[in-house]
């Protein structure tokens, strides 16, 4: 099985794969292909049973499929586009790239795409008398195939679509998405490297971006390889999350590279316009932080969703300082990077949502008691000094002196 250190090339694949397109490229292919195929395999098979059915009724069943799966697929794409505008509007833009990865939407509309171009090429093999008769018993028998697949995906969808693009359905999207980077950094302190922020002093060589945009992925285990051939030890600067401006360090080196050397030193690294969540903690949480300040707006007003957020950062948290039995704390001992900020982690998610809801005791109450059990199991004091400032604030916010003795309570 492969590792988590060898997703170089392996990530940025993935990355194309979570496309819909990609989808519906395979799917209208499968489809265009079945129907040519049919054709030829009707005269090598050796015997095919004769239905006396197929010959007048797989011409009206092709368009009905080509007929009704445009109007299905254009109908299905209008919804999902519903749903990149109303997460927009009520969550936050940067969900809308998960809704756009769903795999049950992207499996439906490339099945109802993929169908139309079957029935498309049959009728139009049919009209050419490119099938003989065993050929066209076995587009029936395809074409019944293909009508089983599109009443599958249909059921599916229908189905799906009583949580699609809901609030609690944002929510939980981002929770999931943003876990995987806990577990990475609740296995592997620095992403595996030696956890250390100022390892190596000023002055020493530097490996400078030639783009500008957000560090997406770091391949640790490139650098650690290169390093080696080199012999030399490696500092990360700009972790994933950060934003590199053109000319900007991204690496500091104990000695002198070659420039093809600098080269693949700076392939290691996987720049963006948009934030990824893969290695990235912070970002998980602050979109999450995103969905609830929304909440927390004038004109939504909707305490409701920030305490479901803080609910659900907070199990994210859980995740980050889950006990493990054996902890990988250095893979890479030629690399090493800046360790996880828990303080500056707590204040990404929890600090938005202080501002945005200091006037709303049942937000308040809620972010103590988060804070609360994340000193339990986190790191303490950072929680205390998060959990104070949050109270300063509301303080200040509060109107009623009941509601300030509740929130000294909590």
């Amino acid at each position: 099985m492969t590792s988590w250190r060898d997703r170089g090339w392996i990530q940025r694949l993935r990355e194309q794969l979570r496309k819909m397109w990609v989808r519906v490229i395979l799917y209208s292919l499968a489809g265009v292909v079945l129907a040519l195929v049919a054709p030829f395999m009707g005269r090598v098979l050796p015997y095919v049973p004769q239905i006396d059915l197929a010959s007048g009724s797989v011409d009206e069943l092709l368009n009905i499929i080509a007929t009704s799966m445009l109007a299905v697929t254009t109908f299905s794409m209008s919804i999902i586009v519903g749903a990149y505008g109303s997460a927009t509007s009520n969550a936050t833009p940067r969900a809308t790239r998960l809704l756009e990865e769903d795999r049950t939407a992207q499996t439906a509309v490339s099945v109802f795409i993929g169908s139309f171009l079957f029935s498309i090429v049959g009728i139009i093999g049919l009209s050419a008398g490119l099938y003989p008769d065993n050929s066209r018993v076995l587009l029936f028998v395809a074409t019944l195939a293909d009508i089983a697949l599109i009443a599958w995906a249909l059921v599916r969808w229908v189905t799906h679509l009583n949580d699609f693009g809901r609030m609690s359905d944002i929510i939980a999207r981002i929770e999931e998405a943003a876990k995987p980077a806990a577990r990475l950094y609740r296995d592997h302190p620095a992403l595996g490297a030696i956890p250390r922020a100022d390892a190596l002093p000023d002055g020493l060589p530097l490996v400078s971006s030639i783009l500008s945009g957000h560090v997406r992925h770091v391949d640790l285990q490139k650098l650690q390889a290169r390093a080696g051939q080199c012999g030399i030890k490696v500092q990360i600067l700009r972790m994933p999350g950060k934003y590199v401006h053109r000319g900007e360090a991204l690496l500091r080196l104990t000695g002198p590279v070659a420039e093809a050397d600098h080269i693949a030193l700076r392939q290691a690294f996987s720049l963006g316009e948009a934030r990824s969540f893969d290695q990235d903690l912070g970002y998980g949480l602050t979109v999450l932080g995103e969905v609830a300040s929304k909440a927390l707006s004038p004109g939504i007003n909707d305490p409701g969703t920030a305490i479901e957020v803080l609910r659900a950062g907070t199990r994210v948290l859980e995740v980050l300082h889950e006990q493990r039995a054996t902890r990988d704390q250095v893979t890479f001992d030629l690399v090493y990077a800046p360790p996880l900020d828990l303080e500056r982690l707590y204040a990404v998610f929890y600090t938005p949502i202080a501002r945005d809801g200091a006037g709303l005791l049942e937000v308040q109450e809620s972010l103590q008691d988060c804070l609360a059990a994340v000193a339990r199991f986190g790191d303490a004091p950072a929680a205390r000094r998060e959990a104070e400032r949050a109270r300063a604030r509301a303080e200040d916010a509060l109107t009623e002196d009941w509601e300030r003795k509740a929130l000294a309570q909590a």
